[in-house]
């Protein structure tokens, strides 16, 4: 039999977590212009499909949708606002040379981090910004403690290979800068 989402439930849920995805769809975005109305077409979606979503796996499934509704948007946005415009708007500050490498590597984790499997994503972002145990994690997601860390396992993996490579990359650079002082 397919359970269904009663509107007990639904405010509940709503309730429970809403705060934590405004933190996770914020945490992407880093503005709130656009987090509040990618949140409410979530709930609205939510409640549209309430006959169909499993209460057990609904924060799971809130976690995914938020993750995908931010990056849609942060694509369109590249895509409208055009390549360079976005490189312009991350180098203003250039006077503070270490400002804008503390913001660049802050930004490469973060694309770094969108870059992983929704899951893993997921699992880090609740573990790692949430502070959530490990434990939490799988009870909210309803899988094993053993997958949780298969995932941060494989979540820091990626993100130490990808930092390194980029780290690699910059080092001639900021060894010039060094020299030039």
């Amino acid at each position: 039999a397919l359970m269904a989402l009663n509107s007990v439930q639904y405010k509940n849920v709503f309730d429970l977590h809403y705060e934590a995805l405004y933190g996770y769809a914020f945490s992407i975005l880093k503005e709130e212009t656009y987090t509040d109305d990618i949140l409410q077409n979530i709930f609205i979606k939510l409640w549209q499909h309430r006959e169909t979503v499993n209460p057990e796996t609904v924060k799971a499934y809130l976690y995914t949708s938020v993750r995908n509704e931010c990056l849609n948007h942060l694509k369109h946005k590249v895509d409208k606002a055009g390549y360079m415009q976005h490189q312009m708007a991350g180098g203003i500050d250039t006077d503070n040379h270490i400002h804008t490498e503390q913001k660049e590597l802050h930004e490469k984790i973060q694309d770094l981090v969108n870059q992983l499997p929704e899951k893993c994503a997921t699992v880090f972002y609740m573990c790692r910004q949430l502070g959530l145990s490990y434990r939490e994690v799988a009870e909210a997601l309803g899988i094993s403690v053993k997958t949780v860390e298969n995932q941060m396992s494989k979540a820091l993996k990626f993100l130490r290979g990808g930092l390194t490579e980029y780290l690699v990359s910059i080092l001639p650079l900021f060894i010039l800068q060094l020299i030039n002082l």
